[in-house]
Order: C-alpha cells, then sequence, then structure tokens
C-alpha cells in the first residue's frame, strides 16, 4: 500500500515542484501570479514531507504508522534521499519567505526553486551511478527536470490566461515561442541522453519486454503529442486567436497539452520507482 501511494505522491512531487520554477520565471514577466506561486511552493513542502515518509515506508517495509522518529531521522542524517529531502525543504522554505515578502524578487524565487528541483535527481535514477558517468548522468537529468518545469509552468499560465480570456494571452503565447522552442530542444537532448544510461542502444528494440520500458514508450507518445499540440498553437491557433479573438480552440489545445504533461510526469513518478532495463541486464 505504501509503496503504491509513493508512486502517486512521487509523481505529483515532480510535477509541482518543477512547476514553481516555471511559475517564478513567469512571474518575472508579470504573468503569473505571486498567489499561484505560493499555492505551488505549499503543495510542493507537502508532497515532498510525504513523499519522504512514504519512501521510509517502502525501503523499511514498515508500516507508515509503525515508523518512528529515530528511523526517519537516520534516514535523513544518512542516506542520499535524506540529504536531498533537506536541500529541498530549506530551498522551499526559503522560497515562501521570498514569496511573502511586500515586493518579492522573483530571480531569487527562481533560482531558489531551481534548486528545489534539481534535488529531485538524487531521488531518482539519475543518482545510482558514480563519478564521471554520475556526473554525466546527473547534470542532464537536472537539466531536464529544470526544462520539463519551465513548460509546465509557462502551459499553467497559458490555460489560466485562456481560461480567464485575457487579452494577453495572444502576446504571451507568441513571446513563449523562442523560449520554448529552446526548452523543447533541451528536453530532447537530455532525454536521448538519460534513455541511453538507463536503457542502452541495445535495449531500444526491447523496450516493449519491460514495464520500465513500456511506460518509456507511453511518455514519448504523449510528449509526441505535446509536440503536434504545441505546433498548432504556435502556427495556427494563437494567430487565429489574434485574428478573431477566438480563444475557445486555443483553449482546448492548451489545456489537453497540459493534462498530457501531467501524465508523463506520472509516469516518470512510476518509472523512477522501477529497475532500468540496463540496470536488470547487467
Amino acid at each position: 500500500m505504501a509503496a503504491a501511494a509513493f508512486v502517486v505522491v512521487r509523481g505529483l512531487l515532480l510535477a509541482v515542484l518543477p512547476a514553481t520554477f516555471g511559475l517564478a520565471l513567469f512571474a518575472r514577466k508579470g504573468l503569473a501570479g505571486r498567489r499561484g506561486t505560493i499555492v505551488a511552493t505549499v503543495a510542493a513542502l507537502l508532497l515532498s514531507g510525504v513523499a519522504f515518509v512514504l519512501m521510509a515506508a517502502s525501503m523499511t517495509g514498515a508500516g507508515v504508522g509503525s515508523l518512528d522518529r529515530n528511523l526517519l531521522w537516520m534516514l535523513v542524517r544518512e542516506t542520499t534521499p535524506g540529504t536531498a529531502f533537506l536541500i529541498r525543504n530549506a530551498a522551499l522554505v526559503a522560497m515562501l519567505v521570498a514569496l511573502l515578502v511586500p515586493r518579492p524578487r522573483f530571480t531569487l524565487v527562481a533560482l531558489l526553486a531551481a534548486i528545489a528541483s534539481a534535488t529531485l535527481a538524487w531521488n531518482g535514477h539519475g543518482a545510482m551511478h558514480e563519478g564521471a558517468v554520475g556526473l554525466l548522468h546527473l547534470v542532464p537529468d537536472i537539466l531536464h527536470i529544470l526544462a520539463a518545469g519551465a513548460w509546465i509552468g509557462a502551459l499553467a499560465v497559458f490555460v489560466g490566461l485562456a481560461l480567464r480570456r485575457s487579452a494577453r494571452t495572444g502576446d504571451a503565447l507568441a513571446g513563449f515561442a523562442g523560449i520554448g522552442t529552446a526548452i523543447v530542444a533541451t528536453i530532447l537532448l537530455t532525454g536521448i541522453v538519460n534513455a541511453a544510461m538507463m536503457v542502452g542502444i541495445d535495449g531500444v528494440a526491447r523496450l516493449g519486454d519491460s514495464l520500465y520500458g513500456q511506460l518509456l514508450l507511453a511518455k514519448l507518445a504523449l510528449f509526441a503529442l505535446m509536440l503536434a499540440l504545441a505546433a498548432a498553437n504556435r502556427f495556427v491557433l494563437t494567430p487565429h486567436l489574434v485574428a478573431s479573438g477566438d480563444v475557445r480552440a486555443l483553449r482546448i489545445s492548451l489545456s489537453v497539452e497540459f493534462a498530457a504533461a501531467i501524465l508523463i510526469v506520472l509516469l516518470i513518478g512510476w518509472a523512477g520507482t522501477l529497475e532500468p532495463p540496463i540496470s536488470a541486464a547487467a
């Protein structure tokens, strides 16, 4: 039970925490409100705590109710996930403090969100290697998380603007085109590196043979859908909005793209608890 709950909570944390980075970036441009960023930060802080407790229960085989304070403190002090947990929560608390001052400095908030999000790489397969190989895996993993967070945060902002029929929707989407291209390129390149580390070149043809591979294929299908929707938004629906003021089709497309992004992150949260094919083959 704890293992299944951990998969769900881990997936939600992977969606919400990096999104705070994207929201902070857009708040710098006045497109995301402080309230939404605060809500996401509080949610990330709560999910981080719950995820750590569920991870501890899953690691020890004990029920959540039977976990004692000494065991939890030992895991915090003596394990890599525990160190990541401390750094993550410290960054999130600092984010809340920075957000609650009268005039928040969103550049600082974005930096703290990046630090908090980067710690997620130490809770997944990115920390399975050591030395130069470990660094080669960890750095792309962090960049992948930050780029995904920027995209999810952007989609949250755009969906909010479209739902409110804001006059800034078209301009915001048009202004995102260049940044969006860089984000997609980063996700693609780092995703290729991560896949090579987790699956291996020889394992590509056998992806369907393992649950990990099946989840990766589902993720790729959803990512392809997101790319198609993003292209439609940029080249068809945004010009249509500017010309006609009709936001309905764009609102639907953005909502579907956002839902696909959340599903992808949930799949990643699940896959992160499984043994990758390259380890199973070793």
